[in-house]
């Protein structure tokens, strides 16, 4: 087993600025404050510098700007965010858009890494692919880059040494996930001693935690004064573009927060709405036209998903209304082509792929359709959300649970926000008014204080694979091999810790056993591995998995000489400190770093 040790270690030096940046899975943004006026007035939101950005296509104003990335046929970066859709739309209609580069929506292709890979490939809207590393990277960039100046331009002394920089991940990502967007902020010029990573919805309950009363928005405009009273109990409901990121708290005495719940959720966020309606508008087009868009005019999809992103905003339920969303005209034109002449407008009705007929109409450019039909796209991800929140407070940690706090994107969502408070009348919900940005400016108070959690709860089980001697009553064959004369076990899955088990910041666990190593391996040395189940036996069972190593490449501890490792499961990301008493070299990093 091994040692559980208190102490207080921080690798993060000191700073002047806190500058938070929110990747999200549709939209991304960023925000700052100086340590001066966090420290004068914790509490005041004003101080926050929130970016403007402004859409070209629209001329509107928002808080965050759409994520998505263009580079040029040569793969050199071209523009982000909303700059970047509309050169893109200019390149379709001109049609030079095919050899150009364009990517949205492609943080969900980190959601289902599980182990360390060397290489992920994404592919852009018309199927040609580039490293997501550099796809990463250079979104990160662009809003450092742009960060820095807005820094500059209001305190013109300020260096990027003086930053503390926070990006925020969703809490349910994998480890290995999570040491991706560590290594793509590096490669985005952050130094790793001044990079915080937050976890998305700790940082939405700091921001409701600082926030006025008056500017939580509390069903029946209930008093709240409670939520962060010591012994209460509160659950954050964190629903983005791309997931459903759910943690659980209870305030301690000191006003600390341990994590009830270890992180749960999925990828039922605010897109899966937009899929539904697209694959609406595929049942509406017909197979022959859908093929032929897919392998002619893929873009076109692009803009009717893009006008639906919009549109969406205004269902409402229970509305007498209809629904009008603009479709790209040669979405139309198209359908007509294949179609021997018949105008799509002629379609009356759309038989869906949930056997259901439903009504349609047009009017112009607008495709019009009954507000109660157009429910129906949010139906499977809100049924989703608001089940799998039951659950969760069904469970014995979740029993005595008294409040909601729902935030994101998502959380603006009227559909939403009446299934909600219309399932879980009996707590209290609270969503604040600034609900789209509240991670964001969550993840700035963060880098100022990051003390709010104590203790978290181990999302894995932890252990690193040793080998020992052959044991016949406890050790299965299979294993088995012999070195230097002697039957022995090789792939035991040694366990640091436990799945569920509660995790304290600032404490580690010392790794009993000493290791050596031969050489320095190019990929690294000393395999962590995590599982599902409590109690693995073997680092090859089906539920274990390799999520990285605990030495990265290029470093320089001796050949043979022990090493003593700490390993700390308590922070946002796993962090290691290794030291050799022979070389006297010690080296605190986190996991992929």
């Amino acid at each position: 087993m091994a040692e559980n040790i208190k102490i207080d270690d921080s690798k993060c030096k000191d700073y002047l600025i806190v500058g938070a940046i929110d990747f999200g899975t549709t939209s991304s943004g960023y925000a700052f404050s100086t340590k001066h006026d966090f420290l004068t007035d914790p509490r005041n939101m004003r101080n926050i510098f929130l970016k403007h950005w402004v859409d070209p296509t629209s001329a509107m104003m928002f808080y965050k700007t759409s994520t998505c990335i263009l580079f040029t046929e040569e793969k050199i970066f071209d523009k982000f965010g909303f700059e970047a859709e509309a050169k893109y739309l200019d390149l379709i209609l001109d049609n030079d858009h095919k050899n150009w580069y364009f990517f949205r929506r492609f943080k969900m292709s980190l959601y289902a890494i599980q182990s360390e890979v060397q290489e992920i490939l994404l592919e852009d809207e018309t199927g040609k692919t580039m490293s997501a590393r550099k796809v990463f990277s250079e979104s990160l960039r662009f809003l450092v880059n742009s960060m820095y100046d807005e820094i500059t331009r209001r305190q013109t002394d300020t260096k990027m040494s003086d930053i503390r920089w926070v990006v925020t991940v969703p809490a349910i990502w994998s480890d290995p996930a999570k040491a991706f967007m560590r290594r793509s902020a590096m490669e985005a010029g952050i130094d790793s001693d001044m990079l915080t990573i937050a976890l998305e919805p700790e940082a939405a309950a700091l921001y409701v935690k600082h926030l006025p009363v008056e500017r939580r928005v509390c069903e029946d405009e209930c008093e709240d004064y409670g939520t962060f009273a010591p012994g209460s109990k509160y659950i954050v409901v964190d629903v983005g573009g791309g997931t459903l990121d759910i943690t659980a708290h209870e305030v301690l005495e000191d006003g600390h927060v341990k994590e009830l719940i270890k992180a749960t959720g999925g990828n039922w966020g605010g897109t899966k709405v937009d899929e539904e309606y697209m694959d609406f508008i595929k049942c509406l087009i017909g197979e022959d036209t859908t093929k032929y868009i897919d392998e002619n005019q893929p873009s076109v999809f692009f803009e009717a998903c893009r006008e639906f992103e919009m549109a969406k905003r205004t269902i409402k339920p229970n509305s007498d209304g209809k629904f009008n969303v603009r479709i790209p005209s040669q979405i139309g034109e198209t359908y007509t082509i294949v179609n021997c002449g018949r105008e799509l407008k002629s379609e009356k009705t759309v038989f869906t792929k949930y056997e259901k007929h439903m009504a349609v109409s047009f009017s112009g450019d607008k495709l019009r359709l009954k507000s109660k039909d157009a429910e129906d796209f949010f139906a499977e991800s809100i049924t989703k959300i608001a089940d799998h929140l039951s659950e969760l407070i069904q469970q014995n940690d979740g029993k005595d649970i008294s409040t909601i706090i729902l935030v994101g994107g998502y959380a603006e969502s009227p559909m939403l926000i009446e299934r909600i408070k219309s399932k879980f009348s009996h707590m209290r919900v609270i969503i604040p008014t600034e609900a789209a940005w509240s991670i964001l400016l969550g993840a700035v108070i963060f880098g100022h204080s990051p003390n709010l959690i104590k203790h978290r709860r181990s999302k894995y089980t932890y252990g690193i694979c040793v080998n020992k001697k052959f044991n016949p009553s406890e050790h299965d064959e299979n294993h088995k091999y012999e070195e230097n004369g002697e039957d022995r076990c090789r792939g035991i899955f040694s366990k640091i810790v436990e799945i569920d088990e509660i995790v304290s910041v600032g404490e580690y666990r010392m790794i009993d056993k000493h290791f050596r190593i031969k050489n320095c391996k190019e990929e690294g040395n000393f395999k962590l591995y995590a599982s599902t189940l409590k109690s693995p036996k073997y680092v090859d069972e089906e539920d274990c998995f390799f999520i990285g190593y605990i030495l990265s490449p290029g470093h320089e501890f001796l050949p043979i000489h022990s090493i003593f490792i700490k390993v700390y499961f308590g922070e946002t990301q796993i962090m290691f400190i290794a030291h050799q008493p022979r070389s006297d070299k010690m080296v605190a990093c986190y996991l992929g770093e």
